[in-house]
């Protein structure tokens, strides 16, 4: 078991740079601490993993579009975006990891979308500010070690009133998240909230929504 204060104050949050961070839960691989502020539930750097043992992990995964039932997994991302979008925008799916999928449904259904990932695709061209009408990331932010950096990225990609579209689980109570199987994997390292999502939305100029459970549609207003 690890030791933990759960009195004490700790680090900076990674994601609004908030100083007051509390102790929120610890189990007996890692601790985990909340933030005051946007309320961002976040692993201790300590705790992580390294890049190579990361991408180890992420090379077991057996994604492809001729998978079936991942296509059924992101179809229920794909319906409240779909709402959102107008032909002929086209997006970013900015951490589509090994087996690109969601970028050939869009692209199936008349929408051009390009893939970035980190590990598997990463060409920095791609990443043109004010050029996409969407932008797409499905179980990735929970990864980001620093999610300030990224989602600012994510909002200098999108030309005004276009769509970020992002798909993790979002936290809610502590006695759920003792026992969340989403803490159980130890590449995911940050935690959201709808309050968290709000947050970002404000900071950005943009509005949010929760279509889905786990769901979340900004929309970057016009400045």
């Amino acid at each position: 078991m690890i030791n933990a204060n759960p009195q004490g104050q700790t680090s900076a949050c990674p994601l609004c740079q908030n100083s007051n961070c509390v102790y929120y839960h610890h189990d007996n691989k890692r601790e985990y601490r909340k933030c005051l502020n946007c309320e961002l539930i976040h692993v201790p750097k300590k705790h992580h993993l390294s890049a190579e043992e990361e991408k180890s992990l992420y090379d077991l995964h057996i994604n492809s579009p001729s998978d079936q039932g991942y296509r059924k997994f992101l179809q229920r991302f794909l319906t409240p975006l779909l709402a959102e979008l107008k032909q002929p925008a086209h997006g970013l799916d900015f951490g589509s990891g090994p087996g690109p999928t969601l970028s050939v449904m869009l692209n199936e259904l008349g929408f051009p979308c390009q893939n970035y990932d980190i590990f598997y695709d990463k060409n920095d061209a791609l990443l043109i500010p004010l050029h996409y009408d969407f932008v797409t990331s499905t179980e990735v932010v929970e990864h980001l070690v620093y999610p300030a950096i990224e989602f600012d990225r994510f909002f200098s990609l999108l030309k005004p009133s276009a769509v970020l579209a992002i798909m993790t689980k979002r936290s809610d109570t502590l006695e759920r998240f003792k026992t969340w199987h989403y803490i159980q994997d130890p590449t995911h390292i940050v935690f959201y909230n709808e309050t968290t999502f709000r947050w970002i939305a404000k900071k950005f100029n943009a509005s949010v929504h929760f279509p889905e459970k786990d769901v979340t549609i900004f929309k970057k207003l016009p400045n």
